[in-house]
């Protein structure tokens, strides 16, 4: 009986060795896979901060050639200003599309007409929307008869 007792002790050892040797395999394995998915995690953090780091770099460089870009149209403007509006024009480069008498005629009337605009601002009355006396195709014309 002495060995009975030994094979059920040896069977119940090898049963609870085999179960605690399965959770403790389980647990590294867990561990392993979580190691695993901490090295992969920082690795695709270092490829997030490098793109990030590239994409900034990038958009400072773009934003830097749009100043410039944008300085150099400012001064472009200010030059074509300088040179098209600002600069004073003599008689002698005055385009004239016009006759010289054309052109003085043209200088004295425009003073008369807005003292004509002032001489026939008031009116005395509204005008009517149409002719009191019949014209053009629908005149009726006096027959030979009468």
């Amino acid at each position: 009986m002495d060995y009975t007792w030994l094979l059920i002790g040896l069977g119940i050892g090898l049963v609870v060795g085999a179960v605690v040797a399965r959770l403790v395999s389980l647990k590294q394995f867990g561990q392993h896979k979580l190691q695993q998915e901490l090295d992969e995690s920082r690795k695709q953090l270092s490829q997030y901060r490098s793109d990030v780091s590239e994409h900034l770099e990038t958009t400072n460089q773009l934003m830097s050639q749009l100043q410039d870009n944008y300085a150099r149209i400012a001064k472009h403007v200010q030059q074509s200003k300088m040179q098209l509006v600002e600069q004073p024009v003599s008689a002698r480069d005055e385009v004239n599309f016009f006759a010289a008498d054309t052109t003085q005629h043209i200088k004295r009337s425009l003073h008369q007409l807005n003292e004509r605009r002032r001489e026939h601002s008031q009116v005395e009355h509204q005008p009517k929307d149409y002719s009191g006396e019949a014209s053009g195709l629908i005149k009726e014309r006096p027959t030979k008869d009468s």
